[in-house]
């Protein structure tokens, strides 16, 4: 369930937003940290729609409810452990990876989105979702790959905010696994590719009563990018997109390894919709 393009708010220049963050500032680990994390939550979720309007041209249902049960946790009195109640979250909300319940692509989707829109109102999470994954889930890398491309092709690049302390800067022989980890699954997405209306039907009976995360590279950035056409309505020419993955890969035939840049963050006019880069 969606709401209508038309509905949008002005969620991070609101006097609310401005509230969640100075309450959030407040967060102490020895106390008070209920209040403080409650806000700190409240404020991402502002981003997350934000984020998610851009990204699909609406606020979904999901989305509203997406962490709703996080700020009820922090208020309880008889968890006094606040990265156990982080660690239950994680264990049971589909958008985390490691969650017992990840099955759709939507599921996916709202991973994607919690990711990209951290930087906008985390200074301690300066990442956009493919950096995100670079860092912390490079096992997810068959899973989660397809996704940033489908979502956002222009943010697959050599050039990426690195973490100075993390071992993609300290490592070089694990920055480069990395690097050629990027590279073949893009490789296996163009050469698994549907080339015609046939083969695209096959594929998408495979992958039918499937759980996401055992669809194959290909398959997983065709339903999203399916997923993203039916959101934003455009058309998907499938010889045009084989071309533009191969331009994706052409960025990383440059280099052998990922170079650090300054950080950025998200675009966040509210009014705004992104025109996917594989529509016609």
């Amino acid at each position: 369930m969606k709401l209508p393009k038309k509905i949008a708010f002005n969620l991070l220049d609101s006097k609310m937003r401005h509230f969640l963050t100075q309450e959030s500032n407040k967060w102490n680990e020895q106390g008070p940290w209920r209040i403080p994390s409650v806000c700190y939550t409240l404020e991402h979720k502002l981003a997350f729609l934000e984020r998610e309007h851009y990204l699909t041209g609406h606020y979904s249902l999901r989305g509203i409810f997406h962490d709703w049960e996080k700020p009820f946790l922090y208020l309880m009195p008889w968890i006094t452990d606040e990265k156990k109640i982080q660690e239950m979250h994680r264990q049971f909300s589909p958008h985390h990876v490691g969650s017992i319940k990840t099955s759709t692509i939507d599921h996916l989707i709202e991973m994607y989105i919690d990711w990209d829109c951290a930087s906008i109102t985390k200074p301690d999470k300066p990442l956009n979702a493919f950096e995100t994954l670079l860092h912390w889930y490079p096992e997810f890398m068959a899973v989660m790959l397809p996704v940033c491309i489908a979502m956002d092709k222009s943010a697959i690049k050599p050039e990426i905010y690195i973490h100075p302390w993390h071992d993609i800067n300290k490592k070089a022989d694990y920055n480069e696994y990395l690097y050629k980890q990027v590279q073949h699954i893009t490789e296996v997405i163009i050469e698994r590719l549907p080339s015609n209306a046939n083969q695209l039907k096959t594929m998408l009976n495979h992958c039918n009563g499937r759980d996401i995360i055992y669809c194959n590279p290909s398959e997983i950035f065709i339903l999203t990018l399916l997923k993203q056409q039916e959101n934003l309505g455009f058309e998907i020419n499938l010889q045009d997109v084989n071309q533009k993955l191969e331009k994706v890969l052409t960025r990383f035939s440059k280099q052998k390894s990922f170079t650090t840049t300054s950080q950025t963050k998200p675009e966040h006019d509210y009014k705004k919709i992104q025109q996917n880069a594989f529509a016609i």
